[in-house]
């Protein structure tokens, strides 16, 4: 798997709705999850989901571009606003 170190290079809100909406599929909070990501032991979250969202999702965040590109959808924004009250 993929080192996911550069989170930190996301867009910080882009980067919470993501982990918010991630973390609640997973069943956990989002710092546990962007913890794990970080540590590069986020098997143990992808392991509750479906493997071919497991396999999506470890493919989006694998590449800086893509994640971003993802991050930056009015889908994504609108989930975002939703989650976060704004």
């Amino acid at each position: 798997m993929s080192n996911f170190n550069n989170l930190n290079n996301i867009n910080p809100q882009a980067l919470q709705g993501l982990l918010s909406v991630a973390s609640k599929k997973l069943g956990t909070t989002p710092e546990k999850l962007q913890k794990q990501l970080q540590d590069g032991t986020f098997e143990q979250a992808l392991a509750g989901m479906p493997k071919n969202e497991a396999a999506m999702l470890t493919q989006a965040l694998s590449n800086k571009a893509t994640a971003e590109k993802i991050l930056s959808t009015p889908q994504a924004q609108a989930i975002y606003k939703k989650l976060s009250g704004k």
